[in-house]
């Protein structure tokens, strides 16, 4: 009876083992759109002066023309209209901008700038297309928008349709303006921007900030930060007890916030092209580790505090999209590392009730659950570390 337990649990077990492989298999090849079609949020440095607000409007401009609606997309390979973006995608940059021209009209209906007494109408001074040859990668074009103001217009609120997505919204002073009176926002889909003052005489509250930033702080990890999802499951699954776990957390937590804050501050910097590769190498590195080791040693700590800095410099590339000015950086800081962190929980979290508070005890909890996902996370960190050192070699 013993032998035929034993024969029962081997064939589960390779059945699970199966089913790991081609879920690694699946998430590999869907990774792979997300790295390189991912829909990223639109940025708008607005300017508003005396008789005239200008907007230098930065976009992946293909997704509008092939009427996605970035909304319900993380992706564009994901998309309804994926083949038709490809193939604008793929069009010459002077053609693009002439198609835009042609729909400009549609363009503008979808965006809403009112001041405190009208809404006011956008017209296209300017258009400049990315000649971006690679295209496995978006590309992006930066429009300038124009508005004439009269002398009672002393805000003006500025949003889009949510199909056209997220929306960072920045506003640019004149020489001398102090930067805590400037407007700065994320904006969700569909949403509209609090009042932008003609001088920023009114920024918005410390409370708003921080919450803008712990929103924008969990988005990053989820639905965005795959990456960062993987690493802290790597954590995760290297042991069930609490003890290891939190140490490996706190390590992480505290490196990643040093350099989110030394790089938001411009202190410390290092390109994308080296970033990516290595936080994709430290998801395979714990990975590997999970299978290779049972207990917990000093050179794992110093190991995931290392990659804790390289991933505090994954979270800056967000901020330094937003551009924060150094008034409200504590503020702002602050509130998306909570969001980080609430994101990091949370995936701990639901790893934990769909894992380990079931799983975790069992004899086979190693052999059937701890070491094929760390199999499946290792190819996938592996697999991202070779696709994003490609263009270099």
């Amino acid at each position: 009876m013993t032998k035929n337990l034993t024969s029962s649990v081997d064939f589960y077990f390779n059945i699970i083992k199966v089913g790991f492989y081609f879920l690694s298999l699946f998430i590999i090849v869907q990774s792979y759109s997300v790295n390189s079609h991912e829909i990223r949020p639109a940025i708008a440095d607005i300017r508003v002066q005396q008789d005239e607000i200008l907007i230098e409007l930065e976009l992946n401009m293909e997704i509008f023309l092939a009427d996605i609606d970035a909304s319900a997309s993380t992706n564009t390979d994901l998309a309804v209209n994926a083949s038709q973006y490809d193939r604008i995608r793929a069009l010459d940059p002077n053609i693009l901008a002439k198609i835009f021209k042609q729909n400009f009209n549609k363009f503008i209906g979808m965006v809403t700038i009112k001041t405190n007494t009208r809404p006011l109408t956008l017209k296209l001074i300017s258009i400049n297309v990315e000649d971006a040859p690679d295209l496995s990668l978006p590309r992006y074009s930066r429009l300038i928008l124009a508005a004439n103001v009269e002398s009672g217009d002393n805000e003006v609120s500025l949003g889009w349709d949510q199909k056209l997505g997220p929306l960072i919204v920045r506003q640019i002073g004149s020489e001398g303006v102090s930067q805590e009176k400037l407007y700065t926002g994320y904006l969700k889909p569909g949403q509209i921007s609090g009042p932008i003052r003609r001088l920023g005489s009114n920024p918005m509250s410390v409370g708003k900030t921080v919450l803008d930033y712990i929103d924008l702080g969990i988005t990053h990890i989820f639905p965005k930060g795959l990456d960062h999802i993987l690493f802290v499951l790597g954590l995760f699954f290297f042991s069930h007890k609490f003890s290891p776990l939190a140490w490996q957390i706190t390590l992480f937590t505290i490196a990643h916030t040093v350099t989110l804050a030394l790089a938001s501050l411009d202190l410390i910097s290092l390109p994308s092209s080296i970033i990516e590769p290595l936080i994709a190498l430290s998801i395979c590195y714990v990975a590997i580790e999970n299978i290779l080791q049972k207990q917990m040693g000093f050179l794992r700590l110093v190991v995931i505090f290392i990659f804790g800095l390289l991933h505090g410099l994954g979270f800056a590339s967000v901020l330094g999209e937003i551009g924060l000015g150094q008034a409200r950086f504590i503020t702002s800081l602050i509130g998306f590392n909570i969001g980080v962190e609430i994101g990091q929980l949370g995936v701990i979290v639901v790893a934990y009730c769909a894992v380990g508070f079931w799983f975790g005890h069992r004899h086979y909890y190693r052999s059937l659950l701890q070491i094929p996902a760390s199999i499946v996370i290792a190819i996938i960190g592996g697999w991202w570390f070779l696709e994003r050192i490609m263009p270099f070699i």
